[in-house]
């Protein structure tokens, strides 16, 4: 299954966020960083201990751009450079949504951009674009 690491230092938008994800009854568990510092160590160490292979489930990534201690596009940088994060799927989640801002997180490889706050049919987009990321409640009811 796989993961969803939300990267979002405000607790207000973590849970607004978290909420939406829930209400269109995805499943996938969640594990939230609290800053871009925490979340670029913990990218690092696994990709100190990926022995050159491929991730497995490769986790859905939710990040903030704006962000203490490494910002959203560090992280993105490094997922670009990094073979073992190569098919992570990037979505970036911001308030800053000036179109500099979009085209750069595309350039680094995000493949979505939601303006803060997310809302559930941009979740229910994001589900229908790259189905085969999420866990449903409805999927595994029809498995």
């Amino acid at each position: 299954m796989h993961e969803i690491l939300l990267i979002e230092d405000s607790d207000t938008d973590a849970e607004l966020l978290e909420r939406a994800v829930r209400a269109v009854e995805v499943t996938n568990p969640i594990r939230r960083f609290v800053d871009g510092g925490q979340a670029l160590a913990y990218f690092k160490e696994q990709d100190k201990n990926s022995s050159g292979g491929e991730l497995e489930n490769p986790p859905i990534l939710l990040l903030d751009l704006k962000l203490p201690r490494a910002s959203g596009f560090e992280i993105l940088a490094y997922l670009q450079a990094s073979w073992f994060f190569r098919h992570i799927l990037k979505i970036v989640v911001s308030e800053l949504d000036n179109l500099e801002n979009v085209r750069s997180a595309y350039a680094l490889g995000a493949g979505s951009f939601i303006s803060k706050p997310a809302h559930q049919q941009d979740l229910r987009a994001l589900i229908k674009a790259y189905p085969e990321y999420w866990e449903t409640a409805q999927a595994a009811n029809v498995s």
